[in-house]
């Protein structure tokens, strides 16, 4: 939310605006104090000069606390007439402001811009500080606006494999299912990157099924801009076009291309202040830096791909105090539902020889598990430090695979026993190979 707020003021020289009655509230930094108790006079005399012209303090040191090693803000937050905003800039002791939500004690926070991420869903957010308020229930509109999507999605999307009132009824299914997974319902109520993720990675899937390319991967590309993990979904749209025969330089210019053009132009307030190699410094080059490194040792539990199947170590998004327990307690966590994480697991590998077989020929199957492997890769290429937030991503597409697979399963329950039997086929087939009894060779057919 800062960072929606500074890029509105720092690239676009917009200010939004918020519930605060008559007053515009703002946030006053402070030059650092060399001492607590200097500290202690220095908001005092912010808060003597506000008050002389008609403000009032909303937050001061006991919030934005002194700390020994200055990683801190030294700040108050007021609320001020707007006739009265000019006289800030003469505020004693002040280093800037801006105007919007009490900013969190952070240092440099009015500076930042979160740029190890890519700004799409900081526009969006930014979009909703001007048009509704800088509040925090409006930062949550656009995430909300997004699970809503993706489950409208999940329902088109099964209509589609399917005939309307088969597909309706299992898109029905999957949709409840997603929305009542506790890490898509919470990451739906939060203003974060990862929802908008879970919604372009889905959308990416649903134009390759209604064979759309270069929707495809103009969704592959607004989640890269989103976050770039975005991108993952890139493999299993590749996969898919390949197989489909789409001639594959066409494939790649839509893939690549695309992506790069996209990211470009959303990033163009920053190349056009910061220049171009200041831009990519900091959001490509020291992203993909950040991304493919161990980003802290401590903080909040860190859960890699396979705890997400086991519910282990999850995030928790928000705490609220309970005057019960007489502590702080968590409210939102990113926690799904490790059961059908793992029967979807199970069953995906169960029906390997069917893959081709499945109503939509597998292309589900290859946006579920090829988006997920992606995590698998980034972790032995750095990414160490990743939470159990980020499944988000393939949630929708695991519960999409899921009722596929239940579905063709239970249509005919023969085909449990013609998949075992296949399984059985190709272990005979693999014994006799390590036998030297059988030898295997694959054919590359080229096609003009």
């Amino acid at each position: 939310m800062s960072a929606s707020r500074n890029i509105l003021r720092n690239y676009f020289g917009l200010v939004p605006s918020g519930r605060w009655g008559s007053y515009i509230r703002v946030t006053i930094e402070l030059n650092y104090p060399s001492t607590s108790q200097q500290y202690s006079e220095w908001v005092n005399d912010v808060r003597n000069y506000v008050r002389a012209y008609g403000g009032e303090i909303v937050e001061d040191n006991s919030y934005y606390q002194y700390k020994q090693d200055g990683d801190y803000l030294p700040a108050v937050c007021v609320d001020i007439p707007p006739s009265n905003l000019s006289y800030l800039k003469s505020v004693p002791h002040e280093i800037k402001y801006a105007v919007g939500y009490c900013y969190p004690n952070a240092k440099d926070i009015l500076d930042y811009t979160n740029p190890e991420h890519p700004p799409l869903v900081k526009y969006f957010i930014g979009v909703a500080m001007l048009t509704l308020g800088d509040n925090p229930e409006f930062w949550r509109v656009p995430s909300i606006i997004a699970g809503s999507l993706v489950l409208a999605f999940i329902y088109l999307a099964f209509i589609r494999i399917y005939s309307p009132t088969l597909g309706g009824l299992l898109g029905f299914v999957a949709a409840l299912l997603t929305a009542i997974d506790i890490t898509f319902r919470s990451l739906s109520m939060v203003a974060m990157l990862d929802i908008f993720v879970a919604l372009f990675t889905y959308l990416t899937y649903y134009f390759v099924l209604k064979n759309k390319l270069f929707a495809s991967s103009l969704m592959l590309s607004l989640g890269f801009i989103s976050k770039f993990s975005g991108l993952f979904p890139g493999l299993p749209a590749l996969i898919e076009w390949i197989r489909r025969k789409e001639i594959p330089a066409k494939v790649l210019l839509y893939l690549i291309y695309v992506p790069v053009i996209v990211l470009l132009v959303a990033a163009m307030p920053f190349i056009i202040k910061d220049g171009f190699w200041g831009w990519w410094s900091a959001s490509v080059a020291g992203a993909i830096h950040w991304h493919l490194s161990v980003k802290t040792t401590g903080g909040p539990p860190q859960a890699l791909p396979w705890d997400w199947l086991l519910g282990r170590n999850p995030f928790v998004l928000y705490y609220t105090y309970s005057s019960a327990a007489g502590k702080w307690v968590p409210d939102l966590i990113a926690s799904g539902n490790p059961v059908l994480y793992l029967l979807t697991i199970a069953l995906s590998i169960y029906v390997i020889p069917h893959i081709s077989k499945l109503p939509d020929k597998g292309t589900t199957y290859d946006f579920a598990i090829g988006t997920y492997f992606m995590y698998y890769v980034i972790y032995f290429l750095g990414s160490k430090t990743q939470y159990s937030f980020y499944s988000v991503q393939v949630v929708p597409l695991f519960y999409t695979l899921l009722i596929i697979e239940v579905y063709y399963l239970l249509e005919k329950p023969s085909r449990f026993l013609e998949i075992a039997r296949d399984w059985v086929k190709y272990f005979r087939l693999f014994m006799e190979w390590l036998a030297g009894n059988v030898s295997i060779k694959v054919n590359v057919v080229m096609k003009r």
